[in-house]
């Protein structure tokens, strides 16, 4: 069920309705119910994985909490670590590694060619973020099985995050807060602004990026560049759109999730931006990642390569397929120069760029880092990078004419971008009249559904 289906606003109606009346001591039981049957509805065949994945992390997490000799403890947290790996190191890259290695005994190009989980890579770093913070002390293990599964399937979050911290989550399901009827229209508005993002900026923009990245598709210079372009503001829409709903339902459901953007376009560095965009997964790579392979500890040289292999493998965590290891590679190497851009300037004597360079430099360099996230292959990347250079630029008043819609919703969110902002749109409820707030909701949704014409395409992420 897509948060913007038909189907799953009627799933949330009956759910919210047990949600009022369930007392707040077994609402753990509802969540585990309610969120088994959102995902059973994706594919009944995998609802036994988040399952098998909690059982794993919560039976480590006792294992090694059986223990207090550290030696003893860090084998056992990287023992039960690599057992929660194994489901998603199976479904993702099994076909992955013997595309690249088996093709070269007997030339065929997949083993097992299976669908891959939903949910199941954000699932995997969410309960190792668990099993970690429990290890490491942070957290104490003191949560009911049922709490920690709760924590796993909680519905808003389950496919495609935010990655949540078992500190961010847990206490809450511990504690339930109280429906508050009179409240709802912060939620609500926070769902809807997801929804016009999804519905009409990220949807409205595929069909013109699907059919530039389609394979055989005749490139121009500026058909590239209005790909180009229109991922940037697609796949923000999209997955920042999930986010907001994702939000929006907790918060309807008397639980906070964190935020996972901040206005990420304007950004004036790589660094910054990765401050800005995914935020959740931002700091479980520096965190579970980059910290423990050094970080900045041990010398320039290791703090270079503590950074390309955490991007690197941050990439790979998006898709197993070369194009997502190169734009983490790219990454990687924006953040490193990013680090060390301001020394070179001074060296050069330049003390500061103006604010509106650094942001037009670092927007340009994700924009054009895209291309390998969002191309099938190397190949493609490679033709679409190569046409905004060298493909024809005749033909540019057509094709804005054909494409016009779209151009116009690229151009309203570079405009709007900035004002993305939570606090803000819940400081404009709480200031505005209902008489107010409430038609101008009702507008987002009648042209939302018009734009759209009922239909709604997956969500990008929900391929991770």
């Amino acid at each position: 069920m897509l948060f913007s289906s038909p189907s799953f606003f009627i799933f949330l109606a009956v759910y919210f309705c047990f949600h009022l009346v369930v007392p707040k001591r077994h609402r753990i039981y509802l969540i585990i119910c309610g969120s088994t049957i959102f995902y059973a509805r994706w594919k009944i065949n995998h609802v036994w994985l988040p399952y098998l994945l909690m059982a794993i992390a919560y039976a480590g997490v006792r294992w090694i909490n059986a223990t207090e000799h550290r030696h003893t403890r860090k084998r056992r947290a990287i023992v039960t670590i690599v057992a929660l790996f194994m489901p998603l190191l199976f479904f993702k890259y099994t076909d992955f590694v013997y595309a690249n290695i088996g093709t070269l005994i007997d030339g065929s190009g997949k083993l097992l060619d299976l669908p891959l989980p939903l949910g199941v890579s954000f699932i995997t770093f969410t309960l190792t973020a668990y099993i970690v913070d429990i290890y490491r002390g942070k957290f104490p293990a003191a949560a009911s099985p049922s709490t920690v599964l709760g924590y796993v399937l909680f519905f808003p979050h389950l496919i495609a995050g935010p990655i949540l911290r078992p500190n961010e989550l847990i206490p809450q399901l511990n504690r339930p807060l109280r429906t508050k009827i009179s409240r709802v229209a912060v939620p609500v508005i926070i769902f809807t602004i997801g929804l016009v993002k999804k519905l009409i900026f990220s949807d409205q923009i595929a069909d013109v990026v699907d059919r530039i990245y389609a394979d055989g598709a005749l490139l121009t210079g500026p058909a590239a560049l209005l790909g180009v372009y229109g991922f940037s503001v697609q796949i923000y829409c999209d997955f920042s759109g999930y986010t907001d709903m994702a939000i929006g339902l907790a918060l309807l459901l008397g639980i906070h999730l964190p935020n996972n953007f901040a206005q990420p376009y304007c950004a004036t560095s790589l660094v910054d931006f990765w401050r800005r965009w995914h935020i959740t997964l931002s700091l479980w790579l520096r965190d579970y990642l980059y910290i423990p392979l050094g970080g900045n500890r041990e010398g320039r040289v290791k703090e270079v390569r503590n950074v390309l292999i955490t991007m690197a493998l941050g990439g790979l965590w998006h898709g197993a397929n070369w194009t997502f290891v190169l734009w983490g590679i790219l990454h990687g190497i924006g953040v490193v120069v990013a680090h060390y851009a301001q020394r070179v300037l001074s060296f050069l004597g330049v003390q500061y760029l103006p604010r509106w360079v650094k942001l037009i430099i670092t927007f340009h360099f994700v924009t054009v880092a895209w291309i390998f996230f969002r191309a099938p292959d190397l190949d493609r990347a490679g033709k679409v990078f190569a046409a905004i250079f060298i493909g024809r630029w005749d033909g540019i008043a057509t094709l804005l004419l054909e494409n016009i819609f779209p151009v116009v919703l690229i151009a309203a969110m570079g405009l709007f971008h900035r004002f993305d902002d939570h606090r803000r749109f819940k400081f404009w409820v709480r200031r505005l009249r209902p008489e107010i707030v409430w038609p101008a909701i009702l507008l987002c949704w009648v042209l939302a559904i018009t734009v759209s014409q009922g239909n709604s395409a997956k969500f990008i992420y929900f391929d991770f």
